[in-house]
């Protein structure tokens, strides 16, 4: 904004009021016009963040619902590896053990919210919005770090399959130990399944 000197001498304060008049009203006007414009662009970048978060949640929902199916799947076949177990304990001979042991994690993003607070946007959303977008992610942020653990537990689990495929006969003491490894592995699953189906409901409710 550029404020201009009269073209003449002020010979009066009735002038002088004049222009001092027109300069006020002329910065108020750039100033309203200044807090419109960022208004503006406050109410776009608040519209385009809840656009992101939303269709970043839905695709989370989407890969979340893909996974009920390879929990089911997992959960059945650590329950096999716990007969092969009881197989094992009983020193019953087997010709063939067959053993599949697999994990579907889901990849669950929350670019949406770095880039939220990264460009400010939450600060001029709601406090109510805020947290409601909070408690979802941070919910979500509950279950990948469950999701992590399972896939530690399954490593855990699988290590122990090649001493079996040895042929060579294991401790007692050892086979013990990988069963209760599959029965807390079978147990975080069924955790896990509970807190998936929650966070699925977190999500609908988010975006109804």
């Amino acid at each position: 904004m550029e404020i201009h000197t009269p073209d003449h001498p002020i010979t009066g304060w009735k002038e002088t009021a004049k222009h001092l008049a027109i300069v006020t009203v002329g910065v108020l006007i750039a100033l309203a016009l200044e807090g419109i414009v960022a208004w503006a662009d406050h109410r776009l970048l608040v519209r385009e963040a809840k656009s992101n978060l939303t269709a970043e949640i839905q695709a989370n929902r989407k890969e979340l619902e893909s996974t009920f199916k390879s929990m089911e799947q997992e959960t059945d076949d650590l329950q096999h590896a716990d007969e092969i177990a009881v197989l094992l304990l009983k020193h019953t001979p087997q010709a063939k053990m067959e053993l599949n042991l697999s994990t579907n994690s889901a990849e669950l993003k929350n670019a949406a919210v770095t880039t939220g607070q990264i460009t400010g946007a939450f600060g001029y959303m709601d406090y109510g919005t805020v947290r409601r977008y909070a408690d979802v992610y941070d919910f979500q942020a509950q279950y990948l770090r469950l999701q992590e653990r399972d896939g530690q537990n399954l490593a855990a689990i699988l290590g122990f399959v090649p001493r079996i495929a040895s042929g060579m006969p294991q401790p007692d003491a050892a086979i013990e130990q990988w069963r209760d490894r599959i029965g807390a592995a079978a147990a975080s699953i069924y955790l896990r399944e509970q807190l998936a189906r929650q966070l699925v409901k977190r999500y609908d409710e988010l975006l109804h």
